[in-house]
């Protein structure tokens, strides 16, 4: 399994989060699925960073996630995998509780690597992998609630 971890990943970060947050967040079913508080992205720094880094693989889906504390999510540990080939989590929090990230699993459902969030960092992983965010009630509220961008990448045949 190839796991890819990069720091200081968009140069304005504050900006970032703060045209993120100044954009709204709204509702989006997808099948029997409802992601809440979610914002769609479409060509944006995130996309060219990870352009530079994964040139055989082009966005399919880009958007932001704002998870308050006890936010009801539609999957705990997962995979994406009817997404695309690569999942891209980019932490766009200032802050974090103790501990929290995204932890990988093998196919038993047992932790391999614990990814502890950091401010404007990003995990990149096969999207086939299971995985989950380290707090299953999430966390804060208001604009210090959880905050991730994700894309999921395809790769070019």
């Amino acid at each position: 399994m190839n796991v890819s971890i990069y720091e200081n990943v968009i140069k304005d970060i504050d900006g970032y989060v703060f045209d993120i947050i100044d954009n709204g967040f709204e509702d989006i079913q997808v099948g029997d699925d409802l992601f809440k508080n979610v914002s769609q992205r479409g060509l944006d720094e995130l996309v060219d960073f990870l352009s530079t880094k994964h040139r055989d693989y082009y966005p399919v889906l880009n958007f932001v996630r704002k998870s308050p504390l006890n936010q009801e999510e539609p999957n705990f540990i997962h995979t994406d995998e009817m997404m695309g080939d690569l999942t891209a989590v980019l932490y766009l929090n200032k802050t974090y509780p103790s501990g929290y990230g995204t932890t990988i699993y093998d196919k038993d459902n047992n932790e391999v690597l614990i990814c502890k969030a950091k401010y404007n960092s990003l995990i990149i992983f096969p999207s086939h992998v299971k995985h989950s965010r380290n707090s299953i009630h999430n966390f804060g509220t208001g604009n210090d609630a959880r905050l991730i961008q994700v894309c999921f990448l395809k790769k070019i045949i």
